[in-house]
């Protein structure tokens, strides 16, 4: 897959938390909408934030909703990537954010890589 770069800065703002309520959100989100099936052949989803912030990446169900009360499937950031084994097949967000100790508002560039194939369709979309 190749890199996807993009930015918080300006994204979605309407979740006062995630992961069904037990990590904050200090800055607003990218979110993308995602597809995993069986054909994939990734091990990681790796993630590098820009400087000024520390970027995490949540993945959620689609069928819980994007924000406060969605659970979260899995959880990752630039040490720590999210691995195939940890993502069920299924319609998801895939959140990328700021971290729960960065400062409000806090924002920033990011870029998310698979090591295989990444089958999905990425949708950025905002919510208003």
């Amino acid at each position: 897959m190749p890199a996807l770069s993009g930015t918080t800065c300006g994204g979605d703002t309407t979740a006062a938390g995630y992961c069904g309520g037990n990590l904050d959100a200090p800055g607003p989100a990218y979110v993308m909408h995602s597809f995993f099936s069986d054909n994939r052949t990734f091990t990681n989803i790796q993630l590098t934030g820009g400087a000024g912030y520390d970027a995490i990446m949540l993945l959620s169900p689609v069928s819980a909703g994007c924000g406060t009360n969605a659970p979260c499937i899995a959880t990752g950031d630039a040490a720590s990537p999210i691995s195939s084994t940890d993502v069920p097949n299924g319609d998801d967000f895939l959140i990328i954010t700021a971290a729960t100790f960065d400062i409000p508002g806090q924002c920033g560039t990011f870029t998310i890589a698979a090591d295989g194939v990444f089958p999905v369709e990425l949708t950025d979309f905002t919510v208003t």
